[in-house]
């Protein structure tokens, strides 16, 4: 497989002119933050200090080349492509807007006239494009992601691979290179820097390491990053001279560009953090190519909990990532000692991935929601645990916790990393109970708490979040066959599962009537509502399903008979004829507030989804469910939105295409419906349409998904970054279920099934295993990449 020519056509995925405006695609691993690339190939939003911090430039860092051919005059160039946006300077604080400041990010400099990026994550590749030059250049930038393979794919680094390819007709001497600027306690006030920018040389790895005494061992700022690489032929300044005005950047500029070597250039010794330089120098025969690798590594061994107050304000951990690489050096090392195959195996993924036969628009979608993973979302734990914010906010994460009423539509993570998914799992049964006397009686805390086991006061248990749980655990129990996971998290799932009874089915007749139904709509839902209800059905399928499994006839017993009362009554009472409502209509003045009342609810059917995706079948009659399918799609799909009147928060514009969360289509829209009605949020979009497409529906479903693609087609948005509450939500990972459903792929390790209904190749992974399912004349056969189909 080739780093730069895949096996299938990255057209589709590659973005030109305007539609380059708002790329930032994240480079790092799971729970270690990131550097994005953007769209003209150069590097911010440095969120690699436990924390997230979107739109920041690190100062005079970028990559320059070097080139001279026989009997030419030498030429030098900031590797990227033309400003695209912010021509007077970002708001970033003093001296930034209308003070000229791009000079920061080398926008004085000679560069390429165009490029072309192409997205196919877990890789990014660029094309610079510049005439009368004797190379041809191409970046190719990743961080492993192995399915299955959770430590591989969690790397503290961004790999930057050049491909310099000699298009003249004579020799040409080149000299490629990183310029970086320390960051360690870049933008913290307080003590004199006492900044070190130092060569180092290892077996299969050379490059600088940055560091800063300045910071106790302990603090959140101490820490390590390494600019590196695995080419032998190398050139160093580990430390530019500290100069007045632009004095240093003059000096390197003008040195570098008479030899193509740093070493002439101006060496510095005092203690401020200051930028260093690394060159990989290369001599190509006409024709002869080279892929030359950097690698921008970090490590920050102490996390800090920055957010909340309380007993636990400024709470420190060492996020596990930093208990396998203790330095930046470390991780380099072990990076480049693995490259080859760490590259490979996540070629393999891509190209198992992007040769699925799927619409382009689906597969864009699955993979930049993946990329979430990536980006300071996800944390991980120095136990290993996985925790997770719901999105991410500017300078901090947003919501914390690993949210249940979010994550729930999250399947990202659960099919491709099912020990991320796991750990989460294991996370909120094993310490979300710890919230007071209602935990004593089944409440969940919706948010796990750091430090893990902390006890915290509960707001609400959330309705939909603590009964999809359930589910998940029926789900992920089949989708691994794990017979003591199951064993292990069933008596808590019993236990959230049957809090029902106290909160919100007190009456225990199988339909939820509770005033108090916390949702992800951050707003309590009363009496029969579908969306609380779906959940309770399937979480009760979920119940009598593994009961029956494990010989407990006579809760399994309790549970159908629950289920088949709730299925009448939801029939009987929440359908209208056209969709499920809720059975008060809220619609008088003095009724209360944040409720749907009749309305059209995009997530009416979320808790069939859910049981669909599960294996647990119909949760009541199939005619009904395409009926609502079809009326969420008349009632709240709108392209463009057009007059739809929205006072809350916006993320789709009146001339833009989008699924609105609820419509009212005849009448009965209460004074103050719940919060959020009348927004557009991707995740619900996603399994709307992954819903029409279990339903048969594919034209539907790739009406929105086509939508979504629009709005995230780089001119107004990133499409690396879907946000709804803060930047890289975790909802939009919902998108995955589309892998499921338009291909009609089942997989169950309990029965040991696997099926195919779509003839075609489908990408597919299971905690075993993961490649292409095939069919072809009504045989299908399952190609696998890594591991088995099934357990052993």
């Amino acid at each position: 497989m080739s780093l730069f020519r895949p096996t299938f056509d990255l057209e589709p995925y590659t973005f030109r002119g305007e539609h380059l405006r708002e790329i930032a695609f994240p480079l790092g691993g799971f729970g270690t933050g990131c550097v994005s690339l953007v769209g003209r190939g150069n590097l911010r939003d440095w969120e690699i200090f436990g924390r997230p911090s979107k739109g920041t430039f690190l100062p005079y860092t970028f990559p320059m080349i070097w080139m001279m051919a026989e009997e030419a005059d030498a030429r030098l160039l900031a590797l990227q492509g033309p400003r695209m946006t912010h021509f007077a300077g970002e708001l970033s604080g003093p001296w930034t807007y209308g003070h000229g400041n791009m000079f920061e990010q080398m926008d004085g400099l000679p560069a390429f006239d165009s490029v072309e990026f192409a997205g196919s994550f877990p890789f990014a590749r660029v094309r610079f494009h510049k005439q009368n030059l004797p190379l041809e250049v191409e970046l190719a930038s990743f961080n492993p992601f192995i399915p299955g393979d959770v430590d591989s794919s969690s790397y503290p680094g961004a790999c930057l691979v050049y491909r310099l390819k000699n298009i003249s007709n004579v020799r040409v001497d080149a000299t490629l290179a990183w310029t970086m600027t320390n960051p360690i306690g870049w933008k913290v006030a307080g003590e004199k820097d006492q900044a070190k920018g130092e060569f180092f040389e290892e077996e299969g790895c050379r490059g600088i390491r940055f560091s800063n005494d300045r910071f106790s061992p302990n603090h959140p700022s101490k820490g390590t990053v390494a600019l590196s690489t695995n080419w032998e032929n190398v050139t160093a300044l580990p430390k530019w001279d500290q100069r007045e005005w632009w004095d240093s950047l003059q000096a390197v500029w003008s040195a570098f560009k008479e030899t193509g070597r740093l070493e002439g250039g101006p060496l510095g010794a005092g203690t401020d953090r200051a930028a260093g330089s690394l060159g990989a120098v290369v001599s190509l025969a006409p024709g002869e190519e080279v892929e030359v690798p950097f690698l921008i590594s970090w490590v920050f061994p102490t996390s800090i909990k920055y957010w909340d107050g309380g007993d636990y304000k400024d709470h420190t951990w060492t996020p596990f990532y930093a208990t396998q690489w203790p330095t930046a050096k470390d991780a380099a090392t072990d990076f480049f000692k693995n490259y080859d195959s760490l590259t490979e195996r996540t070629l393999a993924f891509e190209e198992a991935l992007f040769t699925t036969t799927l619409p382009t628009e689906v597969l864009q979608s699955v993979s930049a929601t993946a990329s979430i993973l990536h980006t300071p979302t996800v944390l991980r734990l120095q136990d290993g645990t996985f925790w997770a914010w719901e999105g991410c906010g500017p300078d901090q994460g947003c919501c914390a916790g690993t949210c249940s009423h979010v994550w729930n539509y999250a399947l990202a993570h659960a099919y491709l990393f099912p020990e991320m998914q796991a750990s989460m799992r294991r996370a909120e049964y094993k310490h979300s109970f710890n919230c007071g006397p209602v935990g004593q009686e089944g409440a969940l805390n919706f948010r796990v708490m750091i430090p893990l086991g902390a006890e915290s006061t509960l707001w609400h248990a959330a309705s939909d979040g603590q009964l999809g749980g359930v589910i998940q655990l029926y789900r992920d129990w089949r989708l691994s066959g794990d017979e003591s996971y199951l064993r292990e998290l069933w008596p808590s799932a019993k236990r959230a599962l049957e809090y029902a009874w106290v909160q919100w089915d007190r009456d225990r007749d199988g339909l939820v009537d509770g005033e108090i139904q916390h949702n992800t709509y951050d707003i309590n839902f009363q009496g029969p509502n579908p969306l609380t209800q779906f959940f309770y059905l399937a979480a009760l399928r979920a119940g009598e399903e593994i009961c029956i499994h494990l010989g407990d006839v006579a809760t399994a017993t309790t549970y159908r008979d629950l289920y088949e009362g709730g299925r009448r009554l939801t029939e009987e009472r929440l359908f209208n004829g056209e969709f499920f409502v809720q059975e008060r209509a809220y619609d008088d003045a003095s009724a209360p507030k944040y409720q749907h009342g009749k309305g059209c609810l995009s997530d009416q059917l979320f808790g069939q989804l859910s049981a669909t995706v599960a294996g647990l079948g119909d949760l009541v009659d199939p005619a009904l469910v395409h009926k609502a399918l079809e009326a969420m799609y008349r009632h709240n799909f709108k392209d463009p939105l057009g007059d739809h009147e929205n006072l809350q928060r916006v993320y789709a514009f009146a001339d833009e295409p989008g699924l609105i969360l609820c419509s009212w289509p005849n009448g009965g829209r209460p004074h103050f419906p719940f919060v959020y009605s009348d927004e557009v949020w991707t995740g619900i979009e996603y399994q709307v349409a992954t819903h029409f497409a279990f339903d048969g529906m594919e034209k539907e479903a790739l009406d929105i998904v086509n939508g979504i693609r629009r709005r995230y087609d780089g001119t107004r948005r990133n499409p690396w970054n879907e946000f709804e509450c803060g930047s890289h939500y975790a909802r939009a990972m919902a998108s995955y279920g589309l892998m499921l459903a338009l291909p009609g792929l089942r997989y169950d390790a309990v029965s040991r099934e696997a099926t195919l209904e779509s003839d075609g190749r489908f990408f597919f992974s299971t905690p075993h295993g993961w490649g292409q399912a095939i069919r072809k004349g009504g045989g299908t056969k399952f190609e696998l990449r890594e591991g088995s189909l099934f357990p052993a």
